[in-house]
């Protein structure tokens, strides 16, 4: 009689079913499955073939990057990944992170100065990969960025930088282009046919390649990395207002990977959630009430002064978000994390993140919607 071991050895599943589950692996246990055979490792690191499939049906995690580590968690399954940043961004502060296929591209402020020395670093934290990016003109405290993609060739990845040169005037001809494209690792500028009006965006989301960010408070506006373009996408909800006081403002999501998702905190201490329709190049975008909800004392969704965590939502069920944003008491700011539906806030976890003081400008954290992937760092 054959053993157990030979047994299962003569067992093979057919390369395709194989190739089926692997792409619905975590990406946390799939990293330690690259030495199980030559095949799975030559799989794992055909881009075309396997890495965008599995990034296209990886689900959205919430990430926290604080001084010397970054937090990944599961808002389903309530996994929970601590590790360290890489060498390469323990000398600098990470002030905002834009997402384009599990890579970040990182702002960056060199360690013991206040508005000194900026940086731009992309980062996959899964593989532990950076890459420096060099400016054609100094880096400043307003300028506008984001990371996406060339839709003709998805390995084509961009970056938008949109410099203000002077802080007192940020609109219109005062407000420069460029596009950095990494196969040819240069800096050019673009030519903008419509007047400007950007400001730093606090509240921003990426799909599909392109990025998109509340604009004027009035409408949203969008990026398209493949035309190169900006195109007015459409204006809010009615009724929804852009900073009215301290205690109304908005964040932009994305809601699902074809449709956007817009939440307000307005002072009657009510949080209102809108989704769109499929957003596409020629299609008409409207947006629908997703849910409504009153609590008593609702989160303040503005970023502090000197902490760049600003708020961002995940919606992970029906009519249910995760929401993390700041808290501030006297003397401290720190990130909660809110778990809200149409019964009303349900969870609230607190200390997710050190605390820094407000003058403390050596320990920032930032957060964003996070999709690990094996893509790497274009070099």
């Amino acid at each position: 009689m054959a053993s157990r071991k030979q047994q299962y050895s003569s067992l093979k599943l057919p390369y395709e079913l194989v190739e089926e589950i692997l792409y619905r692996i975590p990406i946390e246990a799939l990293l330690r499955f690259k030495s199980v055979s030559k095949q799975w490792y030559a799989l794992f690191n055909d881009r075309k073939r396997y890495m965008y499939t599995h990034l296209d049906l990886s689900k959205d995690r919430i990430m926290l990057v604080d001084k010397k580590s970054f937090q990944l968690s599961d808002p389903e399954t309530k996994a929970f990944l601590l590790q360290p940043t890489p060498h390469e961004l323990h000398n600098c502060n990470v002030l905002r992170t834009f997402h384009c296929d599990g890579l970040l591209l990182c702002e960056c402020l060199q360690k013991g100065s206040c508005y000194g020395s900026r940086k731009l670093a992309v980062w996959n934290p899964v593989l532990s990969q950076v890459k420096w990016i060099e400016h054609s003109n100094p880096y400043r405290n307003l300028d506008v960025y984001g990371f996406g993609y060339d839709n003709v060739s998805r390995d084509n990845y961009k970056i938008l930088r949109i410099s203000n040169k002077d802080v007192f005037k940020i609109k219109g001809k005062s407000s420069e282009v460029e596009i950095y494209e990494f196969k040819s690792k240069l800096w050019r500028s673009v030519v903008v046919d419509a007047t400007l009006e950007c400001e730093p965006p606090w509240t921003y989301a990426s799909m599909n390649g392109n990025m998109y960010w509340v604009n004027s408070r009035i409408f949203i506006q969008s990026f398209d990395f493949s035309t190169e373009t900006f195109k007015t996408l459409c204006c809010v909800p009615d009724g929804v207002e852009w900073f009215s006081s301290d205690h109304s403002s908005l964040v932009l999501s994305g809601f699902g990977r074809e449709r956007l998702s817009l939440l307000q905190r307005n002072e009657h201490v009510k949080i209102d959630v809108w989704v769109t329709n499929k957003v596409t190049d020629d299609g008409i975008v409207s947006w629908s009430k997703y849910f409504n909800v009153s609590i008593p004392d609702p989160p303040t969704l503005s970023p502090s002064l000197f902490n760049r965590c600003c708020s961002k939502y995940l919606v992970v069920k029906t009519n249910k978000i995760l929401l993390w944003c700041e808290d501030v008491d006297e003397r401290y700011v720190y990130t909660n994390v809110y778990e809200m539906g149409v019964e009303g806030l349900t969870k609230k976890q607190v200390e997710m993140t050190e605390r820094a003081r407000w003058d403390d400008y050596e320990k920032p954290c930032v957060s964003c919607v996070f999709v690990p992937s094996l893509v790497p760092v274009p070099e």
